[in-house]
């Protein structure tokens, strides 16, 4: 098959986020299984193709204009499409939600539209207002699919009522590399380590976890808090991690880091080192970097909101917080902290759950019979 995803995709060395690890994993496994790929994403430095092997990439350069832009990146990415099936046929296009609005559909390919958490199901979910362009865009796009698939039933329900009735529908979790996210012989330690890792931004949760931390932190003195992902500035343009910084006593700050963003690749050595990793993030469409905790065999505590009762069994495969609540937040802490073997046999629990339902290989199955149809 020839397999053709439109979204963002980073240079290399650059922070890869939740759709482009989707696409970076899913697009060597297809390779790997002898099939074709195509990425076409953006690019402020490079125009054209970038990379032939192991799967194509070609860049559009999103110019600033205000008019027009949408519908000047949809033709180049149409052009290249239909210069592509002309030389190898494709056999499905894949996009985010709004991808289709402006693209035309070439005959004898099937467009997909993937469920990854749009402008539409983050305002819903978060008790925003919608905005009328992207909402817009979104509904449009939709019309055009052949097909939708959610990456859970959550964000497929949230978003089914702008979906026409008539587009077939189903739901296929993301997945994980088992292989390179597996369990690591621990080194003791003196410090039992929490961490977390993502966006520094206020719906992941950080400044709750921060808080929890803060109340419990003297009763556990050997614990220490890591914040690893890339930092934000706000509105005025103060560094989000600035802002959490001003909270802690000084008594606290030397057990509190900020690495920055790391390599994909360095974070199986960081959550298998950790005591376990606290995510608690007000709302997920289905977040790769919880499946990437449970596949390592590690403790992941999750914000109770959206697809989380999809991926984790409290108590079970993983433990279950309030992500607006820094007590209860601090509540699930302190019960890992005091339960060691009921906390070694949630990673077991939470290992092979990662392996039977979230391992690569069982998703690409399938996601190939989505885009045969």
């Amino acid at each position: 098959m020839h397999i053709c995803f439109i979204g963002e995709f980073p240079h290399q060395g650059q922070p890869v986020g939740g759709i482009s690890m989707y696409i970076r994993n899913t697009a060597n496994l297809l390779v790997e299984n002898g099939h074709r790929v195509t990425v076409l994403s953006f690019s402020e430095t490079v125009f054209g193709w970038e990379q032939q092997s192991p799967f194509a990439i070609y860049r559009v350069h999103p110019k600033k204009w205000k008019l027009l832009n949408f519908w000047r990146i949809a033709h180049e990415q149409h052009r290249v499409l239909k210069a592509l099936h002309a030389v190898h046929p494709i056999d499905a296009v894949e996009t985010p939600e709004s991808g289709l609005c402006f693209l035309p559909k070439i005959s004898g390919i099937r467009y997909v539209i993937r469920l990854h958490g749009g402008h539409m199901f983050f305002a819903r979910a978060l008790r925003q207002p919608m905005k009328s362009w992207p909402t817009w865009q979104e509904i449009q796009s939709f019309k055009k699919a052949d097909a939708i698939v959610g990456v859970s039933a959550y964000v497929l329900a949230e978003t089914k009522p702008f979906i026409p009735t008539d587009k077939p529908m189903q739901v296929i979790f993301n997945g994980v590399n088992v292989q390179l996210f597996s369990p690591q012989h621990q080194v003791p330690t003196a410090y039992r380590d929490i961490v977390f890792v993502g966006w520094l931004v206020p719906k992941k949760g950080p400044a709750f976890l921060l808080q929890a931390f803060l109340q419990l932190a003297k009763d556990f003195p050997d614990t220490r808090l890591h914040f690893y992902g890339r930092d934000t500035n706000d509105e005025s343009g103060q560094s989000y991690w600035e802002s959490l910084v001003q909270t802690v006593p000084t008594d606290m700050a030397p057990r509190i880091f900020f690495h920055g963003n790391v390599p994909n690749e360095q974070l199986p050595q960081i959550i298998n080192t950790a005591f376990c990793c606290v995510y608690p993030s007000q709302m997920e469409a289905m977040p790769v970097a919880w499946l990437e905790v449970l596949a390592c065999g590690q403790l992941l505590i999750a914000g109770d909101a959206g697809p989380a009762k999809e991926i984790i069994q409290h108590g079970h495969t993983g433990l279950l917080c309030k992500p607006t609540d820094a007590a209860d937040i601090a509540g699930q802490l302190r019960w890992a902290l005091q339960h060691p073997e009921e906390v070694q046999q949630i990673r077991e629990q939470a290992r092979q759950t990662a392996v039977q339902y979230f391992a690569l290989d069982t998703v690409l199955l399938q996601n190939l019979q989505l885009w045969q149809g």
